[in-house]
Order: C-alpha cells, then sequence, then structure tokens
C-alpha cells in the first residue's frame, strides 16, 4: 500500500527530527551545566535568550503534538 509507505516514511522522518531536537536540548544543557559564573550583563542575555527560544519551541511542540492527534484520527478514520 503506497500510501502505508509514504505515512510510515514521513513518521520515521518526524521522528528522526524530535531526535535531532533532543540532542540539540541536550547540547543546551550541557552548556548550561558547564556554566560556573555570569555576571549581571550575561545573567540578563542568558535570561533573555531562554525566555525567547523556550517560548518559541514549546509553541512550536504544543502545535507539533496536536497536529499528530489530528492526523492519527484522520487515518483511523480512513481506515474506518
Amino acid at each position: 500500500m503506497r500510501s502505508i509507505q509514504g505515512l510510515l516514511s514521513e513518521v520515521a522522518y518526524l521522528q528522526r527530527s524530535c531526535e535531532y531536537l533532543m540532542q540539540n536540548l541536550l547540547d543546551v544543557e550541557t552548556v548550561a551545566n558547564n556554566i560556573e559564573y555570569l555576571d549581571p550583563l550575561q545573567e540578563s542575555m542568558v535570561e533573555t535568550a531562554t525566555l525567547q527560544n523556550a517560548s518559541a519551541i514549546k509553541g512550536e511542540i504544543d502545535l507539533a503534538a496536536r497536529l499528530a492527534e489530528h492526523w492519527k484520527t484522520a487515518i483511523e478514520h480512513a481506515a474506518g
């Protein structure tokens, strides 16, 4: 079934993308854990970067989760 092969190919791609995201998040965590001291300007820069980036990533992840649920529901309905 060509449609199922295409679906599974897309799922595999998205799973690899999630793994890439997880690795990047682990890298951010490693960098943070290796910081020993920040002056007030650096504190502010880290805080700003965290607020901006974490918020954007959370929004995208929440949207992606809702889309995956919608996708699953659509497949379930199509398969009857």
